[in-house]
């Protein structure tokens, strides 16, 4: 893999997820920023939608890295390919309501900036770990 083991993009997938949900409910608690999250923040609490960000961040790297990627046959920290997985998570999330509360989300953003917020969680773990992989 080109300066990119899958596990640090996994631990830097998770740390993305709850680094990113924590700033998400600090901008939405602390503006007039909605984004149809402040039902989901409201029904998940603080902690509980850290976790689940985290968590479901590193299960998406763990498919990517173990699964999805030697299958497609492209390197785990591919940009494109990535984002294209985003982009793809973010449609079924939408489609099979796979959070139902995340309903008001969705319909706050259209397919374009829903897949926008999704490439760019996606990315910001394989920048962190290419970044940081150079450095040592």
């Amino acid at each position: 893999m080109s300066g990119s083991s899958g596990s640090s993009l996994v631990g830097w997938a998770a740390v993305t997820g709850a680094l990113g949900d924590a700033a998400l409910q600090v901008i939405v608690k602390n503006s007039n920023a909605d984004w149809g999250l402040k039902e989901y923040f409201a029904q998940h609490g603080t902690g509980e939608a850290i976790c689940v960000a985290a968590g479901m961040m590193a299960l998406f790297f763990v498919i990517w890295v173990g699964i999805l990627a030697p299958v497609f046959r492209v390197q785990p920290d591919n940009l494109i390919a990535v984002a294209v997985y985003g982009v793809i998570l973010d449609l079924l999330f939408r489609k099979f309501r796979i959070f139902p509360s995340l309903d008001g989300y969705y319909a706050s953003l259209n397919y374009f900036w829903s897949g926008f917020w999704a490439i760019v969680p996606m990315a910001l773990p394989v920048v962190l770990s290419k970044m940081f992989s150079q450095n040592s």
